[in-house]
């Protein structure tokens, strides 16, 4: 079977299971499958595909077809300018994460030495991209689950300098004295879970398959960042700053919590127009 044969058959499956961006996943896996880039993709197309590669990208097609996320199936996902491992029991990375850490590099990039914690790091993909794009800072990643932590220490592995890097297993929620041996942090960002409980059987079905860890924010959505505000601020600098993804409709919500502690809130928004990030300056006057 030439390839674009068997691009053809692969889409026909994703288009029939109203897989969205069919044609882009269908590229997307057969160049996992098959070990090329673009370019090459492209060059290939009515080259015969290997009858072990044939079967093995039809299997994955129709597991895709099944619910399963393209990025689990296919091992890795790209963040920016780097591929990050992932799979089940890791929440896979998404462009406006790409956007969080941007605004944090930003913010970083005016500091000398800056000491960063990533609460809830999962892949790594924010820590990382962070150590490798502001190369005086030293960054602490913090998670808690096995499952994830086998990913994050493979990515450690692939992209970060190990002189600038440690991996704190831990739960955040236990709060910051559990993780007294850090130094105080120039930056506390996080990508934690945010999703009200009530809400998770609604999630779209790729979406259920990540893990629940990482979506569960409790009742109202916000467990995590009322830890963060009432425990966590004693962990930054006297001029430090909180960064954090939230869902839609949230910012107000928790800007409203590190109010309580005389801590100012930015609320910024992504393409769609959402309210999807919130930057919390820690006042000078402000005292744990």
């Amino acid at each position: 079977m030439t390839l674009f044969a068997l691009q053809t058959k692969i889409a026909s499956v994703m288009h029939v299971a109203d897989i969205p961006d069919a044609d882009f996943e269908t590229k997307q896996l057969l160049c996992a499958v098959l070990g090329l880039d673009t370019t090459s993709y492209l060059l290939s197309r009515f080259d015969t595909v290997r009858d072990a590669d044939v079967k093995e990208a039809l299997s994955l097609a129709n597991r895709r077809a099944a619910g399963e996320p393209l990025q689990y199936l296919i091992g890795s996902w790209t963040f920016l300018d780097e591929t990050f491992f992932v799979g089940p029991g890791v929440l896979i990375p998404r462009p406006e994460t790409e956007m969080l850490t941007l605004k944090c590099e930003a913010f970083l990039n005016k500091r000398e030495a800056p000491v960063v914690y990533d609460l809830c790091a999962g892949s790594g993909c924010i820590g990382l991209s962070l150590a490798k794009r502001c190369q005086n800072a030293r960054v602490y990643l913090v998670e808690r689950y096995d499952d994830a932590l086998c990913y994050l220490r493979k990515n450690v592995d692939k992209i970060a300098d190990p002189a600038r890097m440690s991996i704190v297993q831990g739960d955040v929620l236990l709060a910051a004295q559990a993780f007294s041996s850090l130094p105080l942090a120039d930056l506390i960002v996080s990508n934690p879970p945010y999703i009200p409980t009530s809400e998770l059987p609604t999630l779209q079905r790729e979406v259920q398959k990540e893990p629940q860890t990482a979506l569960n924010g409790g009742e109202d959505g916000l467990l995590f960042y009322r830890c963060f505000a009432e425990k966590w601020r004693a962990a930054l600098k006297p001029d430090g700053m909180f960064a954090f993804e939230c869902g839609e409709g949230q910012g107000q919500a928790i800007a409203a919590l590190f109010a309580q502690y005389d801590m100012t809130s930015e609320i910024q928004f992504d393409l769609q127009g959402l309210d999807r990030f919130v930057f919390v300056r820690r006042s000078r006057k402000e005292h744990a």
